[in-house]
């Protein structure tokens, strides 16, 4: 007896490479499929270049966007991955990353406010970038430079955003380590020097995140080059004694900035009056819980 033939419909080769639904919750995002043809696997990066089109825009209100709000007049646009200076087109740089060339998706960002901004966004070409560890010293240095900036554009407003650019920096810097190995003769003596003064003051950039999201175990770690320094800057040693401050390492906070002359700052000087105060308080709670114990 012959075997019954059958005809089982074949997947398109695009059906499991983008879900129906991808959602951040911690982020407040999620992307609805709206339609999509499988062309490339080619998934934006960071430094892709994306040709996109926006439109649907919805319940933007006052929020900043350049991305939304240029779709008005600029259907079609190309986007940058890495550029964004604001909260809603760093997210719309977050929803690119996932999605394919050839998709079309309903986004939903969803504030802190509780307001909701959902738009359509259409990827329709993508220009891959070069891979860090395969760009020269230099060209990490260029990018480094351009996240820098990105972050102290977007500190005053959105710290945790500008923290994300000032790693980022640190990022591309890092790839190159050890700088002190990198050869002056093929990468340029200037070049080493820079990215080493760079390094050091995305540390202290990001030191300065990190004390307005009260990580303070975190800031020491991230100025322990401020030890290793003859002539520390006043701002290094003012954050390092502030972070040792505020997890009650008094003693090393004294010592850290009697390094330079502190009274000279006002800043300086105030924190190292908080500093005393709380030291004597907390020994005078240590002695009175002494004498209740053994007095």
């Amino acid at each position: 007896m012959e075997a019954e033939s059958s005809t089982v419909p074949r997947a398109s080769p695009g059906d499991d490479l983008v879900p129906k639904v991808w959602r951040n919750d911690v982020k407040g995002l999620r992307k609805e499929l709206i339609s999509f043809r499988f062309i490339s696997l080619d998934k934006p990066t960071l430094e892709a270049r994306c040709l996109i089109k926006v439109s649907e825009v919805s319940d933007l209100a006052s929020k900043e966007s350049k991305i939304l709000i240029q779709c008005v007049t600029i259907p079609e646009q190309w986007v940058t991955i890495g550029s964004g200076l604001s909260p809603i087109d760093c997210y719309v740089e977050l929803f690119l990353m996932e999605m394919l060339p050839n998709e079309k998706s309903k986004c939903t960002i969803t504030c802190k406010d509780h307001l909701q901004i959902s738009f359509v966004l259409e990827l329709l070409q993508v220009e891959t970038p070069v891979l860090h560890f395969t760009k020269s010293p230099k060209e990490n240095l260029c990018l480094a430079k351009k996240y820098k900036e990105n972050g102290v554009k977007m500190f005053p407003k959105y710290p945790l955003f500008a923290h994300a650019y000032f790693n980022r920096a640190a990022k591309c810097l890092l790839s190159c380590e050890p700088l002190e190995a990198l050869d002056p003769e093929r990468e340029g003596a200037d070049t080493i020097s820079e990215m080493q003064a760079l390094l050091e003051t995305l540390y202290l950039n990001i030191s300065a995140c990190l004390i307005k999201e009260q990580r303070f175990d975190d800031v020491l770690q991230i100025l322990k080059f401020v030890d290793r320094k003859e002539n520390p800057s006043e701002k290094a040693i003012y954050r390092l004694a502030l972070a040792q401050f505020h997890v009650e390492q008094y003693p090393e906070a004294i010592k850290t900035l009697k390094r330079i002359d502190y009274a000279a700052s006002k800043e300086c000087a105030a924190l190292y009056q908080r500093i005393k105060t709380s030291w004597q308080q907390d020994q005078s709670k240590y002695n009175n819980m002494v004498k209740k114990m053994f007095g």
